[in-house]
């Protein structure tokens, strides 16, 4: 499974503290759509950030002047997060979103970031989520669609979520159903789409080799096939013609009940 299930065991905790800069770049556009959701409703209250990692999000929340509690399971985050956040405004807890420790209705609002695609039970994190925040606070949740990933060939986009690492990768086309199973109202559903030209590019974002040999271990795809893949792609990328496309899903919704 993806190394964001135990961050705290990699030997090598730095790359996910690199990765984690870079989409903190790669998907800024969202994350200020999200940081502007919240402060607009002027909330009251502390905002949670859900699997919080190395803290960009809550340096945005900073920003605004929106006080907010953090909460990874992680350490080697944590630690980051803490040495990037406005102490003033924001605290950081280590817990795990299955069972948060704070009283219900603690919080004006939340947002959770790709943390679903990896717990063993969404719904049941988001349930947590929901009982944390307010009746009427503002809940946005932004995830992948990694089933919808596609590669384009001679016979057009085929798909290629067998490459996702994640135990949901599918989890982003579910989110307004979860929501509403939650005890939410959905606002809005706000569809982003990444294209890559370059596998050198598609390897940084979601770490190519890595997410190959990980698909071999799980059977998914073949030693053989999974070398013809590649050799596909690489020499489709010489021509001009490598296309890949990525599906993000970012739902905003109020809890109603």
């Amino acid at each position: 499974m993806s190394v964001f299930t135990s961050v705290d065991t990699q030997e090598d905790p730095d790359r996910v503290l690199s990765y984690l800069d870079q989409i903190a770049n790669a998907a800024s556009g969202m994350k200020h759509y999200v940081m502007a959701a919240h402060a607009l409703r002027h909330p009251e209250g502390p905002i949670l950030d859900l699997g919080c990692g190395a803290g960009h999000d809550l340096v945005l929340f900073n920003s605004v002047g929106l006080q907010a509690i953090g909460v990874d399971p992680s350490s080697v985050l944590l630690k980051a997060a803490s040495n990037r956040i406005d102490s003033d405004l924001t605290s950081l807890v280590r817990g795990r979103g299955e069972s948060l420790p704070f009283t219900s209705e603690s919080f004006s609002g939340c947002r959770i970031e790709r943390v679903l695609m990896h717990v063993v039970e969404p719904a049941v994190v988001l349930a947590e989520a929901v009982r944390c925040i307010r009746l009427g606070g503002l809940i946005t949740v932004y995830e992948p669609d990694w089933s919808e990933f596609r590669v384009r060939d001679d016979s057009g986009d085929q798909r290629t979520g067998w490459i996702a690492g994640s135990r949901h990768p599918g989890i982003g086309g579910h989110l307004w159903k979860l929501l509403e199973e939650a005890g939410c109202e959905v606002l809005d559903r706000v569809e982003e789409r990444s294209i890559w030209r370059s596998l050198n590019v598609l390897n940084a974002v979601i770490g190519l080799e890595a997410s190959l040999q990980r698909a071999i271990d799980l059977e998914r795809i073949s030693q053989q096939d999974a070398e013809r893949w590649i050799e596909v792609q690489r020499a489709s990328e010489e021509a001009g013609e490598f296309v890949a496309i990525a599906t993000k899903i970012l739902v905003v919704a109020l809890r109603s009940q």
